[in-house]
């Protein structure tokens, strides 16, 4: 499955499925030792619909996106 199709996925997921899947992603991000926002430490934030994710990524500092001929080398 390619982002487009996750995304697309996630977009038809209620409300309260995309939290956890969020949710999931947030602890995912902990367990790899990802920094998070100050503001967000301080007490958690409530959960956001989908769009404003898509609206608004999470920052991920020194991050480069692969072109699609990367991401197509290396997957044969």
């Amino acid at each position: 499955m390619g982002y487009a199709e996750l995304i697309e996925t996630l977009k038809t997921l209620p409300q309260e499925k995309q939290a956890e899947v969020f949710d999931f992603v947030d602890f995912l991000a902990l367990r790899a030792g990802l920094p998070r926002p100050a503001a967000d430490q301080a007490k958690p934030a409530p959960p956001r619909p989908l769009a404003s994710y898509l609206a608004a990524p999470f920052q991920v500092p020194d991050f480069t996106a692969l072109t699609r001929e990367e991401a197509n080398a290396r997957h044969p």
